[in-house]
Order: C-alpha cells, then structure tokens, then sequence
C-alpha cells in the first residue's frame, strides 16, 4: 500500500490521547512550525517510536534504535525510548541530536527510572521495533515499515514534526522529494493586495509590501526563532545536567559558600532559558495572529 508523504499541518490541531503521555497530558496543543512543550511531551514521552518510523520512511529507509526496559517486578520488557539513525551515525529526536547510538543510550539509561536494566536494539527497521514495541492487547493491527501511518487523521501530523525535527538539526536536505510537502502558491486578491500595500504603519512610513512579502518574512522570522529556541533548549538541558552532578556531589549542603553560589547561580540561569523561551512562543503568536488577519 502506498502512502502519501507530502501531508502537512497548517493551523493549530488539538490531539485528545486516549492514553496520557508519561507528564500526564492528554490533550496536546500543537503549532505548525513550533516543537513546543505539547509537541516535545507527544513525541519525547509517549509516540516517539511513532516520530522516528515517520523520519526513516521520509528519508528513504533510515534506522532506528529502541530501547526496551524490564520494570521492577515486571516480568517482559516495555519500549523505553526510539530515535532515528542518520547516515553519519548520530541519533536525532525531538529533544536533540546525539553523537552515536552508545551517546543516545547513556543519556536516557540517567533518566529512565523504575527499571531493573535497559536493552538497546540498533539498528533495527522501523517494523522490527514496531515489534519490540507492541504489548499484548495492543490493538494495532499494521505492519512493516509503514506501521505508523495506521491512523490517517494523524499522519499529516507525524509528517510535520518529522519534518521539522529535521529541518532544526539540519537535515531536510535528505528528506525524498515526495516527502516534501507542495506548498500551494496563491496571489493575494487584488483587493486585499492594495489593502495591504496602502497601509501605514505606525511610523508614519508608508509600507510597499504585499501580503505574500509579509508571510514570506513572518515564516522565515519564524524558523529563526525555532532554530534559536532549540539553542535555548539544548543550553537548558545542559545547566540542568550540571545542577544535578552539582548537587549530586552535594554541593547544596557544602560548608564553602562559593560552591553552593555557582549552583544557585546554575540554577537561575536553567530557569531563565525556561523564561526565554516562553517569551519566543508568545511572539511567535502576535505573528501568527498577525498573519492570520490577511
């Protein structure tokens, strides 16, 4: 069966889980263009298995690793975590992009508790760890490769964020050319164009740009400032990892102030970037708003 590849979102959608993700959310809120808080808890604590099959079939067939764990007292393994495998070796996710498949597994064997240990499969197909995935009961009934395009309503969506977690570590390039979504090109009507070209801003200054500039300059505005929240993201995980090795050597309980200052300092500045990036997301709306007017 084939499958169409070039589905895409353009406007808000509201996915309602019948399962939470593993932060407890069951009604996720997702943007185009944006790898927000809804976006990462979908694809980083619940589908993520579902996000990297959708990368390798867009790709042409890239591999991916999953991790299975045994819960305490548990008596089979459960999927702990899927990444998908570029050509260099690197692992990418919705949350970052890895040096190797042996960097991916130690840095979720630190954060996946409850278990009594963790296995790694790579590199395996995306119908290999739909296999290691499945639990019994699960209703699922696709296999092979394209397992993960079983709900339709769903699929555009898988695509968008497939495409986007590429685009933000730089590797749309390697996306197939039917994997690429048409982009449909309309002029603006000759109505709404002189609306929009008559305009005067609040300088005074009076503005030549016709809507399709205007889009055009809020959806490139828009990458930049993914590609900057992602910087903000990856520089927030990194304080957070020093807070805990600080605080694991118990530095928060030292009797020299000078360690515990750098912590508290560390700490401030991990909060902060959470601070900055709510304040890119809240622009990013105006412009959507703005836009959304024409």
């Amino acid at each position: 069966m084939s499958i169409r590849l070039d589905q895409d979102i353009t406007a808000p959608t509201t996915v309602t889980m019948t399962t939470p993700t593993a932060d407890g959310r069951l009604s996720i809120h997702l943007k185009p263009g944006q790898i927000n808080a809804d976006a990462q808890s979908l694809y980083g604590y619940h589908s993520c298995h579902y996000l990297a099959s959708a990368i390798s079939s867009m790709t042409g067939g890239w591999f991916l690793v999953t991790m299975t764990a045994r819960p305490f007292g548990g008596d089979r393994d459960v999927h702990a975590h899927t990444g998908t495998i570029t050509p260099a070796g690197r692992v990418i996710d919705v949350w970052r992009e890895y040096p190797s498949v042996d960097a991916f597994r130690d840095y979720w064997k630190q954060r996946i508790v409850g278990a009594d240990f963790l296995k790694v499969h790579a590199p395996v197909t995306p119908g290999q760890a739909i296999e290691l995935v499945r639990q019994p009961g699960d209703t699922g009934t696709f296999r092979g490769n394209q397992w993960w395009t079983e709900n339709p309503s769903m699929n555009p969506i898988h695509q968008h964020f497939a495409r986007l977690v590429l685009e933000e570590r730089g590797l749309a390039h390697h996306l197939l050319p039917q994997a690429r979504p048409a982009r449909q090109q309309t002029a603006p009507s000759p109505a709404r164009a002189a609306s929009a070209t008559n305009a005067t801003p609040s300088s005074g200054r009076t503005s030549l740009m016709g809507i399709g500039e205007i889009r055009q300059a809020v959806a490139i505005s828009g990458k930049m400032a993914n590609f900057a929240r992602t910087a903000l993201r990856e520089a927030r995980q990194q304080f957070e990892e020093i807070v805990s090795q600080l605080a694991a050597i118990g530095v928060d309980t030292s009797s020299q102030e000078g360690p515990k200052q750098a912590l508290a300092t560390y700490s401030q500045l991990r909060d902060q970037l959470d601070g900055f990036q709510g304040q890119i997301d809240t622009a990013m709306d105006w412009l959507e708003q703005y836009t959304n007017k024409f």
